[in-house]
C-alpha cells in the first residue's frame, strides 16, 4: 500500500497516521516486525518517524510463504470474475461450489480454485461473506491482511449492504420484516430453527412479482445467522423452492433457488453478479416473462 503524505497528514507520527487509516494494531505488530514493512521515500522507518509533506509512506501488507494454508490445494475450477485488484477479488460463485473446504468437499471449494488464480504468489483466503454451497452470487475476499481488517470492521459497523433474490413458494406480496431469532437444532450439525432462546435474526423482503404458485422476493439481511433467509422463509410459510433442508425438492432446478444478487461496501464499492441460468430458467417457468430477470 502506498500513501503520498498532503498538508493535512504532516507532522504527525507513522503510527498515528496509521490509526487514522484505520491499520489494525495487529497488522501494525507485523509491519514493525517485518524487513522493509514500513518505508518513507524506499527507505526504512520505524513508527516513530514524523511525517513530512509530498513523503511516500509504503507498507508491505502481502502475504508470505509462511502465512499459507499448506493443506488448501490449487483446483483449475474457471470463475466468473466479477472485479478484481490488489486488494480485492469479487467473484460471482456458481452453485455446488462451497466457499471454504470442509470434511465432505476437498478441493472444489471457491477457496481452492481461487489458490489456482493465485499460484504465481503466496495466497491466503478470505472471504468476506460466506454463502451456502448452493447459493449462488457475489463473494468478496480480501487479497491482503488490510483489506482483510478493513471489510471486517466496516461488516461490524453495518458498511456492508447485501441484496439477494429467491424464487419462493406460494403469493408473497409486499413488502415486510421477518424478526425471529434462529438457533441450531439440537443433534443437528447443519440445520436451524427459529426458537425464542435463539440468536436475534432479522430479514427485510420486498415482492417483486407474485402469483398463486410462486413469487420473485427481495431480500435484505440486517443479521447473519447461518441459513437465516432460507430459515425465515420457510418459518413464514413460503420456502425457498428447491430448499430440500427447509422445504422440499423441486422437478425445475436442482438446489435452492437463492441468489446474491448485490453487494455494496460503503467507500470501496458496489457489485452485482448476474443470475445463474438454472434460475432465469425458473423464473421463464413460473412467471413467463423476460421482463421480471433482472439486468443490473
Amino acid at each position: 500500500m502506498r500513501y503520498i503524505i498532503d498538508k493535512s497528514n504532516e507532522k504527525i507520527t507513522i503510527k498515528d497516521f496509521l490509526k487514522k487509516n484505520r491499520i489494525s494494531s495487529n497488522l501494525l505488530k507485523r509491519l514493525k516486525k517485518i524487513p522493509n514493512g514500513i518505508l518513507v521515500n524506499s527507505s526504512h522507518q520505524n513508527v516513530t518517524y514524523v511525517l513530512k509533506e509530498n513523503d511516500i509512506l509504503e507498507l508491505n501488507t502481502e502475504d508470505f510463504l509462511d502465512d499459507e494454508n499448506e493443506y488448501l490445494e490449487p483446483a483449475n475450477i474457471p470463475l466468473e470474475i466479477i472485479y478484481e485488484d490488489e486488494n480485492l477479488t469479487v467473484v460471482n460463485k456458481p452453485s455446488d461450489m462451497p466457499t471454504h473446504e470442509s470434511l465432505n468437499n476437498r478441493g472444489n471449494s471457491l477457496a481452492n480454485a481461487l489458490r489456482y488464480r493465485y499460484l504465481e504468489k503466496p495466497y491466503v483466503f478470505r472471504a468476506t461473506n460466506r454463502l451456502d454451497k448452493d447459493t449462488s452470487g457475489v463473494v468478496i475476499t480480501a487479497n491482503n491482511r488490510f483489506y482483510a481488517s478493513l471489510l471486517s470492521e466496516k461488516i461490524k459497523s453495518g458498511k456492508v449492504k447485501k441484496e439477494y433474490i429467491a424464487i419462493v413458494k406460494g403469493k408473497l406480496e409486499g413488502e415486510g420484516e421477518i424478526n425471529a431469532p434462529i438457533d441450531r437444532i439440537e443433534k443437528s450439525i447443519i440445520k436451524r430453527v427459529v426458537r425464542e432462546d435463539g440468536e436475534s435474526a432479522i430479514t427485510r423482503y420486498k415482492s417483486i412479482f407474485a402469483t398463486s404458485e410462486a413469487s420473485i422476493i427481495l431480500l435484505t439481511p440486517i443479521t447473519g445467522r447461518t441459513h437465516q433467509l432460507r430459515v425465515h422463509l420457510s418459518y413464514i410459510g413460503h420456502p425457498i423452492i428447491g430448499d430440500r433442508l427447509y422445504g422440499e425438492e423441486s422437478q425445475y432446478i436442482a438446489r435452492q433457488a437463492l441468489h446474491c444478487l448485490k453487494m455494496e461496501v460503503d467507500e470501496i464499492g458496489k457489485f452485482y453478479a448476474p443470475l445463474a441460468q438454472d434460475i432465469k430458467s425458473l423464473i421463464r417457468r413460473y412467471f413467463d416473462n423476460e421482463e421480471l430477470i433482472p439486468k443490473d
